[in-house]
């Protein structure tokens, strides 16, 4: 089983992911991003036995009730190869909950660091596909719509997926901080 942890900002950005879906719709992308609330990943999606998994979400879940809620500025849309995504700048909070997160993995279940989580960079996922001209020409839709200034953090969510593909997370746990 993959899990996949976030910090949910999907009611903030409501006109991005308007524009991001319509555009996701007409130019016809292979998986959606759209199965999931927009979101500031906090790690790199992970792989865990299945025997395991329900103990790991519940103490990610306990990690995530210790929080309190915090704002973090935007930085901008940006495109690269096969995506594009808001970036987010460096924030002190953030950083922590991703080495927390990171440690934590590691030292109760032996979940290594992805190479991304080396230089992590804090962003929600407009588009993601193989085909770079489709990200290309969804970013060109999208590059100029409003994005606020600033989000709040206030309410972090865990997905799983069994195969780890992209549309394939469902949210199972919500925790408002």
């Amino acid at each position: 089983m993959f899990i996949w942890v976030g910090a949910d900002v999907d009611c903030q950005i409501k006109e991005i992911k308007e524009a991001a879906f319509v555009a996701e719709n007409e130019i016809g992308f292979k998986n959606s991003n759209f199965t999931l609330p927009l979101h500031i990943s906090l790690k790199i999606s992970f792989p865990v036995s299945d025997s395991i998994a329900n103990e790991v979400i519940e103490n990610i879940e306990n990690f995530y009730r210790t929080l309190t809620s915090f704002d973090i500025l935007v930085d901008k849309i940006e495109y690269c190869d096969n995506i594009s995504w808001i970036r987010y700048k460096q924030n002190d909070k953030i950083d922590a909950i991703h080495d927390c997160l990171n440690s934590m993995l590691y030292d109760k279940y032996g979940v290594g660091l992805h190479e991304y989580d080396c230089d992590y960079k804090f962003h929600t996922t407009l588009f993601m596909d193989d085909d770079t001209d489709k990200v290309r020409k969804a970013y060109e839709r999208v590059k100029d719509t409003y994005i606020p200034k600033c989000v709040s953090v206030n309410k972090l969510v865990i997905g799983t997926s069994e195969s780890g593909g992209l549309g394939t997370y469902r949210v199972i746990r919500e925790v408002n901080i």
